[in-house]
């Protein structure tokens, strides 16, 4: 063999090499449970209240108000309520409400939904039924806003998102969720509904008179 092919060959392995360790390292880090704070701790009361809340919210004819929901209220609801209402196939889902408008949520699905979801089932046929079951967390970091057009709507613009502890392209959210997860990212807010801002451990929801 000529050096100069030689030479080549060892270029193609050490980039081959360098494209399965990155893989393999890629793929361990989405595997891996996020650093995250744990929840708070929430009961049936938190999310009967934070409905409670909702439902005087949407009374029509009330003069503006001011409505708060603590971080524990909001967990209850999302864990309690809102997931299940919409047929939302996640494993331990909650809320820490930053500030600033941004809210970071985490939650599970098993690894054959994942791949399900992302359109590659098949991959999941080389896998044991342990491995299929293993959770995999994921994370969005996401800015609330109030979309004023026609139809007002909650948004949750994404900002960061991430599996495990592998961060991936916000776009990379719609790929590898279904639709009925994607959809917690918008909600229909009653028209009287003027702001909705987080702040350090609550939601301030206000209405116009």
């Amino acid at each position: 063999m000529r050096p100069r092919s030689c030479l080549a060959s060892v270029v193609v392995l050490a980039v081959a090499a360098l494209a399965v360790g990155g893989a393999i390292g890629a793929a361990s880090r989405a595997l891996a449970r996020p650093d995250r704070p744990e929840p708070p701790a929430t009961s049936p009361a938190d999310g009967a209240r934070a409905q409670q809340k909702l439902f005087d919210l949407a009374r029509r004819g009330r003069p503006a108000t001011t409505v708060t929901l603590t971080e524990a209220e909001v967990n209850a609801l999302l864990a309690r309520h809102l997931v299940e209402a919409r047929g939302v196939r996640l494993g331990a889902p909650s809320a820490r409400l930053v500030g600033d408008d941004r809210v970071q949520l985490t939650a599970h699905v098993p690894l054959q939904q994942l791949l399900d979801d992302a359109g590659v089932p098949a991959l999941g046929s080389v896998l044991t039924p342990g491995w299929r079951a293993r959770p995999v967390w994921l994370r969005v970091g996401a800015h609330v806003r109030v979309d004023e057009r026609a139809a007002r709507q909650l948004r949750l613009d994404v900002e960061d998102f991430a599996v495990g502890r592998q961060r991936l392209p916000a776009a990379a959210l719609r790929l590898l969720l279904d639709p009925a997860a994607v959809g917690l990212l918008r909600w229909s807010l009653p028209r009287d509904v003027d702001s909705v801002g987080v702040e350090p451990g609550r939601v301030v929801i206000r209405t116009a008179s």
